[in-house]
């Protein structure tokens, strides 16, 4: 099992790879730095958001971004909660993408919902934010297979 300084490494070394791939496949400038970015925020927006203890990653958001890491560690605290560390619900790519994106975009959604706005993004914004989600899917596929294929709890 890997380390989360081996996991954000192996996330920054695959960015500009998955970009250039993604960008080339889909023949898209936006779907590439999307996806390049995508695999930086999966250093973020990690599997590992699923533990309850504190670790060496958080404390490096607190010590570097101050309350705003604070803020970000006891917004994934529920979350933390809920599931457990290394579960099928967390760590299995695709499922636990969709999970973590879900649970940072629902206030996002309740907020707009609130408000009654809905948003009109152009075709290129679409395009990056869908980029971004490959990114992400690329990043926790190398996540799973650095932890050694989890599916339950270890």
């Amino acid at each position: 099992m890997a380390s989360g300084i081996a996991h954000s490494r192996a996330s920054s070394i695959l960015s500009i790879p998955a970009g250039v791939i993604v960008g080339l496949s889909l023949t898209s400038i936006p779907y590439g730095a999307g996806a390049a970015l995508g695999s930086l925020l999966g250093i973020a927006l990690t599997p590992d958001l699923d533990q309850i203890s504190i670790s060496k990653s958080e404390w490096r958001l607190v010590k570097r971004f101050g309350p705003f890491g604070f803020a970000w560690m006891m917004y994934w605290w529920l979350y933390a909660w809920l599931i457990p560390h290394r579960s099928f619900w967390s760590h299995f790519p695709i499922i636990g993408t969709a999970i973590r994106l879900l649970y940072i975009a629902l206030p996002i959604i309740a907020f707009c919902f609130w408000k009654g706005y809905v948003p009109n993004l152009p075709q290129y914004m679409i395009e990056f934010l869908i980029g971004i989600v490959f990114g992400l899917l690329i990043s926790d596929f190398l996540h799973w297979i650095m932890d050694g294929f989890p599916i339950g709890n270890n």
